[in-house]
């Protein structure tokens, strides 16, 4: 490569190579008279930790990140290869505030309502674009939904009421590019509200571990009755794990107040047909339970609903 610009800082030579880059993605360059490499930019690359990186205990030289872990760093030496572990605390969450709504072109109030008609009355996105009464791109809302329910799925995990003490469990099969997936929901006997939800891609003692324990979360475990239909996962998590319920098993197909929700997310997805990228199914139906939950608690008053989205995100 002959370019004028550039000369050897030794020799004066414009007749030069493109040598590669180093370790930090810098263009580096090679002489073709005096065989001298050079760069023109000394540029770093970010620190994946913020804290100081050690040094060899026993050489004393820089160490380089060996293996990555959930609560600890390894560190090894380039020289002798000693390795040294380094524990670190994990991110915390990302703070839920009004702020993340800044970049939206469009108030919160029309984001909102397109969240919620979505999830409540299966329309799609291009219908949404229309009804709103705003120049929006059907892209748009699809972004707002993803984010909104990533949004409540921090804000809401559970969905908690005081004097619980009769519940039902049940689970279903929704299939996704020759994928089976269940979904586990947990339905007060009173107020027919969804306690917690649970996406699996198994029917085990294990699933049923977590549903429940997402609804004791970190109270203190109380009596309860749970209904369910004789699966034997569910006898087995009460019998080993659970033993302050009591577990009630009724004929399937009468655990009517899980059934009608299943009725309800079926159709939702139905009508959606199906997803395009199964990794946001947690997130729709984390959507779909909060949206169904806040339409029976105001009875339908779409208004009601929004200001409450409104006022638990900006208080959060």
């Amino acid at each position: 490569m002959n370019n004028s610009t550039l000369s050897c800082p030794k020799c004066g030579s414009t007749s030069l190579y493109k040598n590669g880059h180093d370790k930090y993605g810098n263009q580096q360059f090679l002489c073709k008279l005096c065989h001298h490499s050079f760069k023109l930019s000394h540029s770093q690359k970010r620190k994946n930790f913020p804290f100081p990186y050690p040094k060899c205990s026993s050489c004393g030289k820089a160490m380089e990140i060996y293996k990555v872990r959930r609560s600890f760093v390894v560190f090894r030496c380039r020289a002798c290869r000693t390795k040294d572990r380094v524990p670190f605390n994990l991110p915390e969450p990302v703070t839920l505030i009004p702020e993340k709504f800044k970049y939206f072109r469009f108030p919160i109030f029309f984001v909102l309502k397109a969240f919620v008609l979505y999830m409540k009355h299966n329309m799609s996105y291009r219908s949404l674009a229309h009804s709103l009464n705003i120049k929006v791109s059907h892209v748009t809302i699809y972004k707002w939904v993803i984010k909104l329910c990533t949004l409540f799925s921090v804000l809401f995990p559970t969905f908690t009421i005081e004097n619980v003490f009769s519940v039902h469990a049940d689970e279903t099969v929704l299939v996704f590019k020759e994928q089976k997936y269940y979904v586990w929901l947990l339905v007060d006997h009173e107020t027919n509200l969804i306690l917690c939800w649970h996406v699996s891609k198994y029917r085990d003692m294990g699933q049923v571990k977590v549903l429940l324990e997402k609804f004791f979360g970190n109270s203190k475990p109380k009596n309860i009755e749970l209904i369910t239909d004789g699966l034997g996962a569910y006898e087995s998590a009460v019998k080993l794990l659970f033993r302050n319920i009591n577990h009630v098993v009724v004929p399937l197909g009468k655990n009517n107040q899980c059934e009608s929700k299943f009725s309800l997310l079926k159709d939702f997805f139905r009508l959606k047909r199906g997803l395009k990228n199964t990794k946001n199914l947690a997130k729709y139906i984390q959507g779909f339970c909060v949206v169904k939950n806040l339409w029976k608690t105001h009875n339908g008053n779409i208004n009601c609903i929004l200001s409450h989205l409104h006022s638990f995100i900006t208080t959060s």
